[in-house]
């Protein structure tokens, strides 16, 4: 984040047609106050079909949807396109950070429901519509479950008991939108006898990032149809049930100083 808000700022005050002209020019290596980048040029062109939205943002052309601040006030379109364009860029940096954490330990903590002796009766997994196909369980949606959330007091009932009392696990059309529960003591449907997961390649976004979630902007229920609507946040949310988070907390911290995040810490099973 410290080297692509370099290269917005320069691209933004001088006079450069695309992004990639001002990586050409970025000097090798880079220091910051923090740490020093022996390849920023390389560094950087991974990332350079997300860095092309700031070409968008400078021609006041980039399609962001409504973004409000933490009072709910509308911000301006460069201030919502830049906050969108960070947000495409910190997930996508955290889902490489997962992919050398998590996959090679076969780590599954984030893939079972809570254990008998926990406090919870279950485990929500947040889903996009398009990724529900990847779940061979049954689906409940209807008026009741639209107009409810997981931690309501009045809890949802299906098939005459609590949501959470499903033998398996299920997917729930919430208020909010969809979500895999996982009840105590289930596994996610995903998951072989040997801690593999089946649709590792096509896995849910959700499953992309090692407890590690960034909220530059964070997605908020609409209130006119389909509409997308994003608040801004500028935070980094690490849950500390995830043994690399607690291991790396100082790193943790570090990553967000950088990318001028303010950091939560968060335990989801106890």
């Amino acid at each position: 984040m410290p080297l692509a808000s370099m290269v917005q700022f320069l691209f933004m005050t001088g006079p450069f047609a695309t992004i990639g002209e001002v990586i050409d020019e970025l000097p090798e290596p880079i220091e910051t106050d923090r740490t020093c980048y022996e390849t920023p040029r390389a560094l950087l062109s991974a990332y350079l079909d997300i860095l092309a939205g700031f070409e968008k943002v400078k021609e006041g052309a980039f399609p962001a949807p409504a973004v409000v601040d933490e009072e709910d006030n509308p911000v301006d379109g460069f201030t919502a396109g830049v906050a969108v364009i960070q947000q495409q860029l910190l997930s996508v940096e955290l889902e490489r950070i997962n992919s050398a954490l998590c996959g090679p330990c076969r780590c599954t903590l984030c893939c079972t429901g809570p254990e008998q002796s926990m406090a919870q009766e279950f485990f929500e997994i947040p889903l996009d519509s398009g990724e529900l196909d990847l779940f061979a369980v049954n689906r409940c949606d209807n008026d009741a479950s639209r107009n409810s959330l997981p931690l309501d007091e009045e809890e949802l009932l299906w098939e005459g008991r609590p949501f959470y009392r499903v033998a398996e696990p299920s997917l729930f059309h919430w208020q909010k939108g969809w979500s895999l529960i996982l009840p105590r003591g289930s596994t996610c449907p995903n998951l072989n006898d040997l801690g593999q997961c089946l649709v590792y390649n096509d896995r849910p976004e959700v499953c992309r990032r090692p407890q590690i979630f960034p909220y530059m902007v964070e997605s908020l229920e609409s209130a006119e149809g389909d509409v997308p609507a994003l608040r801004i946040r500028q935070s980094l949310l690490a849950v500390v049930d995830c043994p690399y988070v607690r291991e790396l907390q100082d790193e943790i911290a570090e990553y967000a100083a950088a990318s001028e995040l303010h950091l939560l810490l968060k335990q989801n099973k106890n």
